[in-house]
């Protein structure tokens, strides 16, 4: 059984200065999921939200056009499980003739892509039983651009040698 989530958004997690990607229910309890991203995941999925056009298209806006160009339309998107660690999704595409495809993907790509779209989002209830988090107050966004000047502050100093092993 799935629920539906909504993107709340990314935010940096201090202080290790990750981000996090944040899904929320959107009924029930409310429980927010965290799953942490990489950074130019992140800037993927806030590029979407604050709907800022690039001069030419980034990684996931060539996807949304190329399935726009095949016909294809994608569905939904479900973050299946949390096993070690990692967090999957699976998502749903519809090709001309109606028929389905299921593709798993990383969860950063899920969101990147169903935020371009406004494709739902859902997560297993398993899942949200594990992985969720009951807000004490859901409804609460006080220092939202707080939150989102400081992402992008970390998104203009991160560069890809941050994220070596």
């Amino acid at each position: 059984m799935t629920v539906e989530m909504e993107l709340v958004g990314v935010r940096v997690q201090m202080p290790a200065n990750a981000p996090i990607l944040l899904l929320r229910e959107t009924s029930g309890s409310k429980r927010t999921v965290p799953i942490y991203i990489g950074g130019p995941e992140a800037h993927a999925i806030d590029l979407a939200l604050s709907e800022t056009k690039m001069a030419r298209p980034m990684t996931h806006d060539l996807v949304v056009l190329l399935l726009e160009q095949l016909g294809a339309k994608l569905e939904r998107v479900v973050i299946t499980e949390l096993r070690q660690g990692t967090f999957y999704a699976d998502i749903f595409l519809r090709d001309r003739g109606g028929e389905v495809s299921t593709l798993s993907v990383r969860p950063s790509d899920a969101v990147a892509l169903a935020a371009r779209t406004g494709t739902p989002i859902f997560a297993e209830e398993a899942l949200v039983e594990d992985a969720g988090i009951e807000d004490d107050d859901p409804e609460d966004v006080a220092n939202e651009e707080e939150i989102v000047e400081e992402l992008r502050r970390f998104l203009d100093d991160v560069n890809p040698d941050d994220f070596k092993s």
